[in-house]
C-alpha cells in the first residue's frame, strides 16, 4: 500500500512538473505579455521608476507642465536578441517592450525580461516607435511572411526580422531611410549578410578581450550596408582598371610603328 502511494505521489509530481514547464515555456514565446506580466511591469515602473524619469523628462520629450505620474504603458509586443552563443546568430526571445505614453504620444521605451525568475525591468530609453513599426509591419504583411522586433544594445540593433517566400532580411529601424514597404540597400540586408556581420564581430570582440580577459560588448555595430557589393563588382572594377592602364601602353606602342 505505502510503495503504491509513493508511486502515485511520484507520478502526480512529474504531470505537475511537465504542466508547470508547458506553462513557461507557452508563457515564454507569446507575441504579447499577458495582464500578470503587464501589471507587474506597471508597478514596478510606478515604485521606481517614476522619481529618476522626471528629473530628466526633458529628453524624453516632455514638457514642463508633464511628467510621468500620468505615463500610460501600452499592451507590448515580443522582441528578440542575438544568441550569446558564440558561434551562432539566431534570433532568440528576451522579453517584452512596452511603450510609454504621455497624452497619447510615446515617450519612451521599457524593456522587460525574466533572466531572474521573474518579470522585470531591463532597461528605459527614450527611443519610440519599436513597437508601431512592428504593428505596421504586421497589417501590411503579405501570405505567408512572418515578422519579428529585434532589439540588441550590444550589437547596436533595432530591426525587424522578416521571413517570407522571397527569403529571410533585416530591415534596420535606427536609419533615417527605415520603411518596412520599402525595402532598399540603406536599410535592409539579407539574414545571410546579417549573421556574416555578427559572426564578425563574435570573433573581433573574441580577440580583442578586456585588461581582465573578459570580452568587450557593446563597441560594434551591425552595419546595414551590402559590403558584399564591393566582392561582387571586384571583376568589373579589374576589368576597367585593366583597360585604364592598357590603352597609354596600346597607344605608345602603336605610336612607335606608326614611327
Amino acid at each position: 500500500m505505502k510503495k503504491k502511494m509513493v508511486f502515485s505521489f511520484y507520478i502526480i509530481f512529474n504531470l505537475l512538473l511537465f504542466n508547470l514547464n508547458n506553462f513557461i515555456f507557452a508563457d515564454s514565446f507569446e507575441m504579447t505579455p499577458n495582464n500578470e506580466i503587464k501589471a507587474s511591469i506597471e508597478n514596478e515602473f510606478k515604485q521606481k521608476y517614476l522619481d529618476s524619469l522626471n528629473s530628466v523628462k526633458s529628453e524624453y520629450g516632455l514638457q514642463e507642465e508633464e511628467n510621468f505620474e500620468n505615463a500610460q504603458l501600452s499592451s507590448g509586443v515580443a522582441y528578440y536578441k542575438i544568441s550569446d552563443d558564440a558561434n551562432k546568430s539566431d534570433l532568440v526571445f528576451a522579453g517584452y517592450l512596452f511603450s510609454i505614453k504621455i497624452n497619447d504620444r510615446d515617450a519612451g521605451t521599457i524593456y522587460s525580461n525574466n533572466d531572474s525568475g521573474s518579470w522585470q525591468i531591463f532597461n528605459i530609453t527614450n527611443k519610440v516607435n519599436f513597437e508601431q513599426s512592428l504593428i505596421a509591419a504586421e497589417s501590411a504583411l503579405i501570405k505567408g511572411e512572418n515578422v519579428k522586433l529585434v532589439s540588441d544594445t550590444r550589437y547596436g540593433i533595432d530591426a525587424l526580422y522578416i521571413e517570407g517566400e522571397t527569403g529571410e532580411r533585416i530591415l534596420d529601424l535606427n536609419s533615417d531611410n527605415s520603411n518596412f514597404q520599402k525595402s532598399t540597400e540603406n536599410n535592409t540586408i539579407s539574414k545571410s549578410t546579417f549573421d556574416e556581420k555578427i559572426k564578425n564581430i563574435k570573433e573581433e570582440r573574441a580577440a580583442t578581450p578586456n585588461e581582465e580577459g573578459v570580452i568587450q560588448m557593446g563597441s560594434s555595430q551591425v552595419g546595414f550596408t551590402k559590403s558584399e557589393d564591393t566582392s561582387n563588382n571586384l571583376p568589373l572594377i579589374l576589368f576597367i582598371s585593366g583597360i585604364i592602364v592598357f590603352l597609354p601602353i596600346l597607344f605608345i606602342l602603336k605610336k612607335k610603328n606608326n614611327n
